[in-house]
């Protein structure tokens, strides 16, 4: 049966967006540089096997080590940086930049959000189990089943609505609660099981998880009001936690 056009089309972008990630990542390999792919097509393959889910760009996280060596590459590939990182905590992506080839996109990342570890050691930790799938024609190394449930419920904590919502409600339903609590361990040695903890708690059916895991005490406060839409509050939040060089810069952002 025939796909309807606006199908066919998603899925052919889709598609291409797969093959961009690949070329990207056939890149980085060949100069000696590890990469891991998360989000998109892992989420997919794993929770929608029968289904088209959309995504618009591949995420794509290096060792700290080699972010500028990565940085320049992708230029050298006639990518260039679209979101620089920005200063105010709650909107900057963990050293994460968006890079925009014509309407080709890929968005490169040294930590997850929502992990307070070090980012040489969120890294270690992430590529030591990760595992590999093939995306675009091409064998990629992606987080571990463990490593792909704590990304879903930092996702869903730090959004709050839409497509991370059904992720987390589709990873409820697949994973058994050995793989969750293997998920919040793993969010604990990285320092995010706060995130993540605040993360399942946003759907009913997430909470029980949450619950079961003994989590229903463990919250982030930033994340936990950016989940009760009061963004007035997480600001003064974050302007409260930050230290009093931090705070300024963050009020002169807010100000000017």
């Amino acid at each position: 049966m025939a796909l309807p056009t606006e199908q066919l089309q998603k899925a052919m972008w889709t598609l291409a967006i797969d093959t961009v990630t690949a070329e990207v990542i056939g890149v980085f390999e060949s100069q000696g540089i590890d990469v891991l792919l998360v989000k998109g097509p892992v989420i997919a393959a794993w929770l929608y096997p029968r289904e088209l889910r959309e995504y618009t760009d591949g995420d794509l996280v290096v060792a700290p080590a080699d972010w500028d060596r990565a940085v320049s590459l992708l230029e050298e590939m006639g990518f260039r940086d679209f979101l620089r990182p920005l200063e105010h905590p709650r909107m900057a992506s963990h050293a994460g930049t968006g890079f925009l080839r014509g309407a080709q996109s890929v968005d490169l990342h040294s930590t997850l959000p929502g992990l307070r570890a070090d980012p040489d050691d969120a890294w270690r930790t992430l590529w030591a189990t990760s595992e590999t799938q093939q995306v675009g024609g091409r064998s990629v190394r992606v987080p571990d089943r463990s490593g792909v449930l704590m990304h879903i419920a930092l996702h869903a904590g730090q959004h709050v609505e839409g497509k991370p919502l059904e992720d987390l409600a589709r990873a409820v339903d697949a994973a058994s609660e050995a793989q969750w609590r293997a998920a919040a361990d793993l969010a604990a040695r990285l320092g995010g099981l706060e995130a993540f903890a605040s993360g399942l708690r946003l759907l009913p059916q997430s909470a029980i998880v949450a619950e079961r895991l003994e989590l229903a005490g463990t919250r982030s406060v930033a994340l936990e009001l950016r989940g009760a839409q009061v963004p007035l509050a997480e600001a003064l939040n974050e302007l409260m936690s930050a230290p009093l060089s931090a705070s300024a810069r963050i009020m002169a952002r807010e100000l000017f």
